[in-house]
């Protein structure tokens, strides 16, 4: 029995060896994140207080913090501000967890948008596709009818903004996806 006592702690060992890895792996990774929000934000205290808040963020929704600061990454990528990224997140994390969406998936869809400075065909496929229909809150917003607004899209003046404003609609008191986040998160 000596060998199978031997093998079991030899066993337990590197299993432990294993998770010390994994756990070093995981905080190298979460310093990389917090670096490139100090470099982003061209501010290490702005980078650190961002790196905070996505990682309370992501405590208090079904998220997890890597996910949630990659998203943050992203949205930094595209030349959303550093003050809105953490409202943006809410957003696109409400829309997220009513869709099923991944949230970083949802944050590159929303940065193309931003990068276009305007709603093309594609970015509006890949957010139908993923459960939102910005131009439906347009819509009940403006009261311009679907064609209206497809016609409105073709000639490219349907703004970032507008999609922002939708965005912000959707996840309001009163919007479809109000506090989705959080209900899912319990």
């Amino acid at each position: 029995g000596g060998n199978l006592l031997a093998g079991g702690i030899q066993a337990a060992g590197s299993a432990l060896v294993g998770l010390g890895r994994f756990a070093i792996g995981a905080g190298v990774k979460m310093e990389q994140t917090r670096i490139s929000f100090q470099t982003m934000m061209a501010s290490v205290s702005k980078g650190n207080a961002l790196f905070a808040e996505t990682a309370e963020f992501a405590n208090v929704t079904p998220f997890s913090t890597e996910g949630v600061q990659k998203a943050g990454r992203t949205l930094l990528a595209f030349g959303i501000e550093g003050k809105k990224v953490l409202p943006t997140l809410s957003a696109l994390g409400d829309i997220s967890a009513g869709t099923g969406k991944d949230l970083s998936e949802l944050g590159v869809i929303y940065g193309q948008i931003k990068g276009a400075g305007r709603l093309m065909g594609q970015d509006l496929l890949q957010l139908i596709n993923a459960g939102f229909n910005p131009l439906q809150t347009i819509s009940e917003r403006t009261g311009e009818s679907m064609a209206a607004l497809k016609k409105r899209m073709s000639e490219g003046a349907i703004s970032f903004e507008e999609v922002q404003l939708a965005f912000s609609d959707a996840t309001s008191e009163g919007g479809r996806f109000y506090q989705m986040s959080e209900k899912q998160s319990k």
